[in-house]
């Protein structure tokens, strides 16, 4: 009797045992998802634009503008650094990243009047203290949109399946874009102003511009803890996008599509990151 007892306990204990070993794994192979929020904490609002600033120290902001039928623009300053953005019309919150880092924001909303021309709907000024400068880099946005249900994040996990450093997890997403992803030239060429790129879409579709590669990774990896930015500037001559990401301490560029068409850059300029 006292053998049978013995064995039941032994296996109970190595039941648990096991359960305390995956916990240990998952925690340190994992990474909880960082989602935006419109906390409703710290709210700014004036002639149908509200701001939420809850979580500007966490690097972003969400902003919403009453439904209307006119073009928006958005435009985010700090200091002289200006960054705009087109503002959806259909009254949805979007997240814009605070990526210039602590200090004082100013927001402006316009609406188009006539033409090309655009009047000035409201302004707002709010102070931000990030808790890291990498925080902005951590979060989606307008940019590097993703959801906890898309298909982007389902794939990064399976690729870093098992693997523990952030730089095993960067090679296996940078070489998975650069091995199944085609340059789409036509595109390329057809593109117009304000395209925004859809991670989810290139995915499936295995297709797209730097603009998408870019997106697409930083969604990857942001998704995995890894601080990413999509920068846009120049390659040499050629106006173009790319990855700056936060590994092993340093920032590192990454340039899918340089692999991808199999070409070489001497020198990249940064004009903003997002």
């Amino acid at each position: 009797m006292s053998a049978t007892i013995d064995q039941r306990f032994s296996k109970k204990k190595m039941a648990l045992l096991c359960l305390v070993f995956m916990l240990f794994l998952c925690m340190y192979t994992c990474y909880a998802l960082l989602l935006p929020e419109a906390s409703g904490i710290v709210v700014f609002q004036s002639n149908g634009t509200t701001i939420d600033a809850s979580h500007a120290d966490q690097g972003y902001i969400m902003v919403r503008q009453d439904p209307t039928n006119k073009p928006l623009k958005l435009r985010l300053s700090y200091g002289k650094n200006t960054l705009t953005y087109d503002l959806n019309s259909e009254g949805e919150y979007e997240v814009f990243p605070l990526q210039m880092g602590s200090g004082k924001y100013s927001v402006q909303i316009f609406a188009q009047a006539k033409g090309k021309k655009f009047s000035n709907v409201s302004s707002t000024k709010f102070d931000a203290t990030l808790e890291s400068d990498l925080t902005p880099y951590m979060y989606p946005n307008q940019y590097v949109n993703f959801t906890a249900e898309s298909p982007v994040i389902q794939k990064a996990d399976e690729l870093c399946a098992g693997l523990t450093t952030d730089r095993e997890k960067v090679d296996a997403i940078v070489n998975y874009v650069t091995t199944t992803m085609v340059y789409d030239y036509q595109k390329a060429a057809t593109v117009t102003s304000g395209y925004l790129p859809c991670p989810d879409n290139t995915l499936f579709e295995k297709t797209g511009i730097c603009f998408d590669f870019s997106s697409l990774i930083a969604a990857m990896l942001r998704s995995q803890g890894i601080p990413t930015q999509l920068t846009i500037g120049y390659a040499d001559r050629t106006y173009h996008a790319w990855n700056t990401i936060y590994v092993d301490g340093q920032w590192t560029i990454i340039d899918a599509t340089a692999t991808i068409c199999n070409t070489f850059v001497s020198r990249y300029t940064v004009e903003r990151f997002y």
